[in-house]
């Protein structure tokens, strides 16, 4: 395992090398297409400070023009897929390569189903009507593809066969349903036709047969205005009978580890001024204090169309045994994975750190070493008990976690620990 970590960990790195050379691929792109948020300044030493301070890797270049619509990792962990606006392009991090796929007009997120074989969503051909679900041979360089009557297909999720795909789509009536599709007969079905519930989000594990959907939410409108957290649920249940095996509150999105215990969460988190943000050890908590007061002060002044607070993405991940959720608030982000190739190794969609709102980019951490200690009951940095919202104080997302779950000095970045089984439930009668 010491091994398959380093690999991981090194195979990064070269992500990261080739990633100062990629700003050649929007060229062909527009100046708004390509820059995820506006940005007085990027500071590529403070981003690589938080991040190893919060145990993260990223993939590209941290103040580049991370303008990626989505990403998914190959099941080796090599291969990287990510979505431009109108090209798809696969990233090999030990050969250093950046390919662009015979491919364009991607409309969603692509499914791996071997490191061979990815299933991609295309956008209708000129003057038809059809969407289109094409099975790429990366190594043969072959094409399959299905038109389907459905619409806006999206979350596309491997069966468990190397022909056949999960996925959602509108129907006839602009309800997005679950289908499979399959590439061998070329035959587009319903899947999971107990699940009759509107879809919001979705995701399927094939090996546990677990589905998870979420209830539709619009999290930011038109007008810049995020949705209510307390108005997310997310279920989990078999999918061969539909039997309800897990319910959320605070969450739109959920993924399910491979194995089973583990199941991660997306949510919004406790608002935050978009302006002068600071990271946690930048002022003292009198000074900050201070200049949170001076900060609520200059937006009371300002005209309603301004946007006074914004909700950051946020991951949570509860623990089936111990029953318990945490949620990370060293570091924010959406789109979640579980990279398959390492054990406990996650990737996401990087928002920001400590309360800092950053430059858009792909991460990877090591999540083993946070799950072992929470579930002995003891809450390492950047980690803290999730509350129902009944339970929850006046707390601001940007502030440090609570002095009893936080060391006084943040630990040095030290390499990857060696795991030498899965993270352990509390014993009898610790504290859970």
């Amino acid at each position: 395992m010491r091994t398959l970590r380093r690999l991981a960990a090194s195979s990064f790195a070269l992500l990261a090398l080739v990633a100062c050379d990629r700003d050649a691929l929007y060229e062909q792109n527009t100046f708004s297409e390509n820059v995820y948020e506006a940005y007085d300044e990027c500071d590529d030493a403070e981003i690589r400070f938080l991040s190893a301070k919060h145990n993260i890797q990223t993939a590209f270049d941290n103040c580049g023009s991370n303008g990626f619509a989505h990403f998914a990792w190959a099941p080796d962990g090599v291969q990287l897929y990510f979505q431009l606006p109108a090209a798809a392009h696969i990233m090999n991090g030990q050969e250093k390569t950046i390919g662009t796929m015979p491919l364009t007009s991607p409309v969603g997120g692509v499914a791996w189903l071997s490191r061979e074989l990815l299933v991609l969503p295309l956008a209708p051909e000129k003057d038809a009507k059809e969407h289109r679900l094409v099975l790429f041979d990366r190594v043969q360089a072959t094409m399959n593809t299905i038109k389907i009557p459905m619409t806006e297909p999206d979350d596309l999720m491997p069966s468990g066969k190397l022909d056949q795909v999960v996925f959602t789509a509108l129907d006839e009536n602009g309800e997005r349903r679950a289908y499979l599709a399959n590439f061998t007969t070329s035959e587009v079905t319903r899947a999971f036709p107990w699940l009759t519930e509107p879809i919001g989000s979705f995701t399927y594990d094939a090996a546990q047969d677990l589905v998870v959907w979420g209830a539709p939410v619009v999290l930011k409108d038109k007008d810049g205005k995020q949705a209510d957290p307390q108005t997310f649920s997310v279920k989990i249940a078999k999918g061969a009978t539909g039997e309800l095996v897990h319910s959320f509150e605070d969450a739109h999105r959920a993924v399910v580890h491979p194995k089973g215990r583990y199941i991660a969460l997306e949510s919004l988190g406790e608002p935050i001024s978009p302006f002068d943000q600071r990271a946690w050890d930048e002022l003292s908590p009198e000074a900050r204090e201070r200049e949170q007061r001076r900060t609520e002060e200059w937006l009371s002044k300002q005209p309603d169309w301004v946007i006074k607070h914004v909700r950051p993405p946020v991951i949570d991940i509860y623990d089936n045994e111990t029953k318990e959720r945490y949620r990370f608030v060293g570091f924010y982000g959406d789109k979640f994975q579980w990279y398959t190739a390492v054990d406990f190794y996650a990737s996401f969609v990087l928002w920001g750190m400590e309360g800092k709102q950053l430059n858009k980019n792909v991460a990877l951490t090591d999540l083993f070493e946070r799950l072992r200690t929470a579930a002995k009951g003891e809450i390492g940095y950047g980690v803290a008990r999730w509350m129902p919202f009944d339970q929850r104080g006046d707390t601001k997302t940007g502030m440090a976690p609570a002095a009893t779950e936080t060391p006084v000095v943040a630990p040095a970045p030290t390499d990857t620990p060696t795991p030498t089984e899965a993270p352990a439930a509390p014993a009898e009668g610790e504290k859970k």
